[in-house]
C-alpha cells in the first residue's frame, strides 16, 4: 500500500460557464467508454455527475467523466470552452452534468439539468459512426458482409 502523500494537494477546481448546457458528442462511438464509467448498482436512471474539461486533439475539447473521455464539446460551444481551458491555466475546469439513455444511447449532458425531459439530439449530430461489435478483438459479422478494411478489399497474406 502506498501511503498518502501529504504535501501533494488537489488543486482547486474552477466551474465552467456552460450556459443552459449541452450534450456532449460522438456518444454512438464512446458508448463503451460511458459505460466502463459507471460504478457498480448506478445506471437505473439519469444520474448527475461531475464533468470535467480536457484539450484533445485537432482543436477539439474532450468531455471527461471519471478519467474517461465520453464525449467532445458540440462546436457551437467549442470556442468558449477553449477560452475558459486557457484562462483556468492548471486549475482543472469542471461543469455539472447528467449521463442519460435517450431512447438508443447513453449520452451525457452539459450543465445545469433543463426542464423537462434529457434532449434527444437530431440525426447527423454525432460525427463517428459506432464501433463494430467484436468479440476478443473479432469482428462479428455476417458470412459476405463487407471486409473492415473495405468494399473490395482482398485478403493479403
Amino acid at each position: 500500500m502506498v501511503p498518502p502523500l501529504p504535501w501533494r494537494r488537489r488543486r482547486a477546481s474552477r466551474p465552467a460557464e456552460v450556459g443552459a448546457g449541452f450534450v456532449a458528442t460522438e456518444a454512438p462511438a464512446l458508448q463503451a467508454t460511458i459505460r466502463s464509467a459507471f460504478e457498480l448498482g448506478e445506471g437505473g436512471g439519469p444520474l448527475p455527475v461531475e464533468l470535467g474539461f480536457a484539450p484533445g486533439a485537432a482543436g477539439r475539447v474532450v468531455v471527461v467523466w471519471r478519467n474517461r473521455n465520453v464525449g467532445f464539446v458540440p462546436p457551437d460551444h467549442l470556442a468558449d470552452v477553449q477560452r475558459q481551458l486557457g484562462a483556468a491555466g492548471s486549475a482543472p475546469l469542471v461543469a455539472p452534468g447528467v449521463v442519460y439513455h435517450d431512447g438508443t444511447w447513453l449520452r451525457v449532458w452539459v450543465g445545469p439539468a433543463p426542464q423537462g425531459p434529457l434532449p434527444v439530439p437530431p440525426a447527423g449530430y454525432d460525427l463517428l459512426p459506432a464501433p463494430p461489435t467484436t468479440i476478443f478483438g473479432f469482428r462479428l459479422g455476417h458470412p459476405g458482409d463487407e471486409s473492415p478494411d473495405g468494399p473490395g478489399a482482398s485478403p493479403q497474406g
